[in-house]
């Protein structure tokens, strides 16, 4: 643990739903700072009122704080080896992170007719009888028009005071430079776009950074986001240097908005070959309060099995049962299993 890259420590305390006080902490790596630790509390407490975050000037006092942390609900985000030598019974182990891919290598037919569903196809050209159409850019000001007037706008509607993104002359180097801009039109009009990095070595397209025109609303609505998804997919099966589209990932909870909306694009789930995927998630419920079951209930997770499969697993209790209505089918997640919060 001495060699870790460094850790944090985030606690938070407030209320939850049922009206209960609690309180959580989020021990470990930034990356999960950054994703995990928001969306836990987000979904565990309605009220928030002492939040306190700092760092770990001694990554060895982790296993310390991480058995004596006196919460309702502790969060572990690190390596593979340090979470697997600070489970314990009753935690659950989960992947950091899911990324959303597309295989493109057999062409633009197997990939529009195959991998796309018949309704997803039907909304496609639906799209397009409405005057959705697409070109990609190369030019400068095209790139500073689409970060200043599409993607911030978007972040901002998007996480409000918790938007991030990759700074702009950054992206511009190391994404736009690298890669291509996805420009959507409307009967003309641009109304949205997307930047993507490609990877030639892997013969990669990286979907990084996205917007929509002002961050509005009625744009959006009016299929221009979709059309973005559309447009990198009918460019990277258009391309023989592409083999594989990444959509990009989302925290492993199976109740996250965009898993389930990029499950529409004939996306696989996996473990991306990032420093996301060197890193997994321990959840500790330390106090099995009726809050802490709630939040494990409804929001079922991503993990492995002993083949390095990915899982859905999801939770239930005598009295709750198992969130069936929250859907895992993906290609990529080969199984679901389920847990007796009344056994751990």
């Amino acid at each position: 643990m001495n060699d870790s890259p460094g850790y944090f420590l985030r606690e938070n305390s407030g209320t939850t739903e049922l009206g209960e006080s609690a309180r959580t902490v989020y021990l470990g790596a930034q990356e999960g700072l950054t994703y995990i630790a928001p969306f836990v509390e987000d979904r565990f407490l309605t009220e928030r009122s002492g939040e306190r975050t700092s760092s770990l000037d001694d990554p060895s006092g982790l296993a310390k704080l991480w058995s004596s942390a006196d919460v309702d609900l502790a969060v572990l985000v690190a390596p593979a080896d340090v979470v697997d030598s600070l489970a314990g019974p009753g935690d659950i182990r989960a992947v950091s992170r899911i990324h959303q891919v597309v295989d493109t290598s057999r062409g633009h037919a197997h990939v529009m007719s195959r991998l796309l569903s018949r309704r997803e196809g039907r909304r496609r050209r639906n799209a397009e009888r409405d005057g959705f159409t697409y070109d990609v850019s190369h030019e400068d000001e095209h790139f500073y028009e689409f970060y200043r007037t599409m993607h911030l706008p978007t972040m901002h509607v998007r996480y409000a005071d918790r938007a991030r993104s990759v700074e702009e002359e950054r992206a511009f180097r190391t994404l736009f430079r690298q890669g291509v801009l996805f420009r959507v039109l409307r009967s003309g009009e641009w109304v949205a776009g997307s930047v993507c990095q490609i990877d030639r070595e892997r013969r990669r397209l990286n979907a990084r950074l996205i917007g929509i025109k002002e961050g509005s609303e009625v744009h959006r609505a009016a299929g221009a986001q979709t059309y973005i998804y559309y447009a990198n997919l009918d460019w990277a099966a258009s391309e023989e240097g592409i083999d594989l589209l990444d959509f990009q990932g989302c925290e492993p909870f199976l109740t996250k908005g965009t898993f389930q909306y990029k499950k529409r694009f004939g996306t696989t789930a996996v473990i991306p070959d990032n420093v996301f995927g060197r890193l997994r998630m321990l959840i500790r419920p330390k106090v099995q309060s009726p809050s802490v079951r709630r939040f494990l209930v409804n929001n079922p997770v991503v993990a492995e099995n002993g083949s390095g499969e990915l899982v859905a697993t999801y939770f239930f209790d005598q009295n709750t049962p198992v969130r069936s209505d929250i859907q895992h089918n993906c290609p990529g997640i080969t199984e679901a299993v389920s847990i007796n919060l009344d056994e751990l």
